[in-house]
């Protein structure tokens, strides 16, 4: 149990960031009517990518910090964002069964994509950047 509140604790921004999402994903796409600047076509592909994206930076920069924070030999791998789109696929599959709304691939793509982009993004603001700077004092 401690060790979960402190994860909790760790990851609290990747936690309501995550919330958000579930919350807008699991509800009935009549409850949406888009801003006027997101009413163009496939719109909500965009919000798929920025959100899966956003959610995929805060992540990996509560990660790092934690992780250097404890130790300084972790690494980050590639694979600790497979849950981001592990979740997305399953969103994507049970949003007929909660929300009433249609499976579509090619937001599972769009989500896929906000993941791959944010990973590299990561690695070049890190370059710039020092993350441990916002979690150590």
């Amino acid at each position: 149990m401690k060790k979960l509140i402190q994860l909790s604790i760790n990851y609290k921004f990747t936690i309501f960031t995550l919330g958000i999402i579930l919350f807008l994903s699991l509800r009935a796409s009549q409850d949406f009517s888009p801003p006027w600047f997101l009413d163009f076509p496939h719109s909500d592909k965009v919000v798929h990518f920025c959100m899966y994206g956003f959610l995929t930076l805060i992540f990996l920069i509560e990660r790092t910090a934690f992780f250097r924070i404890k130790t300084a030999t972790k690494q980050l791998k590639w694979y600790y964002t497979i849950w981001i789109v592990l979740t997305g696929a399953i969103i994507e599959i049970v949003q007929p069964i909660i929300a009433g709304r249609e499976k579509d691939i090619i937001d599972f793509a769009a989500n896929t994509s906000g993941v791959i982009v944010a990973y590299f993004a990561f690695f070049l603001l890190k370059k710039y950047y020092n993350f441990n700077k916002i979690f150590s004092s």
